[in-house]
Parts: structure tokens; sequence; C-alpha cells
């Protein structure tokens, strides 16, 4: 199953990879000085930097947009995984709820790195587009549930992994 988008996000589904199944909006990368100074007046122009996670069985893709450009991707496959923890949370006010990601990849036999990923659902971004259709915002429900139900398999997966592979 391939992931169907609202027409309001359309933009993004030629950069999604082929087999995602949730998206969801995550917090904004860091930024040197220089980079934000064009992005304060990128976003005067109306090109807010978003971005988006999209979620398939086996891996985690962050896609980062200057208005409808992509500007940066990062994918991060479940096979390079060495830890992955999942857990749902709201922000302080309790208005949003989210998935807190953290993942440990292995970069070789010596070196990892460790990933936080906060995903939003999509509606609900600083930055996306206000949608008020009821389709929209049960397709980010829906998006949201596929997420969660995926990631929250990860750890177990990563485990049976870790366990053939002492085999």
């Amino acid at each position: 199953m391939s992931l169907h988008l609202p027409s309001t996000f359309q933009f993004i589904q030629s950069h999604l990879p082929t087999n995602t199944k949730g998206l969801g909006i995550t917090t904004l990368s860091k930024r040197n000085f220089f980079q934000s100074i064009g992005d304060f007046f990128a976003e005067k122009s109306g090109k807010q930097r978003v971005s988006y996670v999209a979620v398939g069985d086996d891996f985690i893709t962050q896609l980062h947009f200057q208005g409808e450009d992509l500007i940066a991707e990062k994918t991060i496959q479940l096979a390079q995984l060495d830890h992955f923890y999942v857990s749902e949370g709201q922000t302080p006010d309790g208005i949003i709820h989210h998935l807190s990601c953290d993942a440990t990849v292995i970069i070789s036999a010596k070196k990892s790195e460790d990933h936080h990923i906060k995903i939003l659902p999509c509606l609900l971004g600083e930055n996306a587009s206000n949608v008020q259709a009821i389709q929209s915002i049960q397709w980010a429900q829906e998006s949201k549930k596929a997420l969660t139900e995926i990631l929250k398999g990860w750890p177990a997966q990563i485990a049976k992994q870790k366990e053939e592979a002492k085999a």
C-alpha cells in the first residue's frame, strides 16, 4: 500500500520513497546564522522551511523543504539501527500529540550516531498550510496511526536481527 496524499501535500509526492505508509512533520533541523537569515527572508516571500518525516516498514526519511523545493533529505534504514525507542507524548499545552523517536545508527564497527526525531501530525506543523477539509484531517489521523503502528514494532525487529546475527 502506498500513501495517498490530500491535494495540499501533492507537491511532496514525487519526493517520497516508494513504500511510504505514513507522513508527519518534524522539528526543523538546526541552521547556522547565515542560513537563518536566508530563512527569515524566504519566509517573508512565502517560502517557509518545513521538515517532513516519511515512514515505511523499514525506513524513516526526513525531507526538508523551502516552500515546495526539496533542500535536504536523510534516510535511516531499519537494518542500520542498533537501538530504537519510540514514545508518545504531547506538547506542554496538551494540544498536540506527537511521537518521540530515539535511534542509534551503526556507521561502522566502532562508530555510531544518535538521532532524535519528533514527529507531529501533518496538519499541526507550525509551517504547514491550514487545512480545514474533514478528509484532510482524517487523512492526517490515519497517517499518524500508521506511523505509530510501524515504529512501535521496530524495537522487537532490531532485537530479532541482533539475535539472528549472534546465531
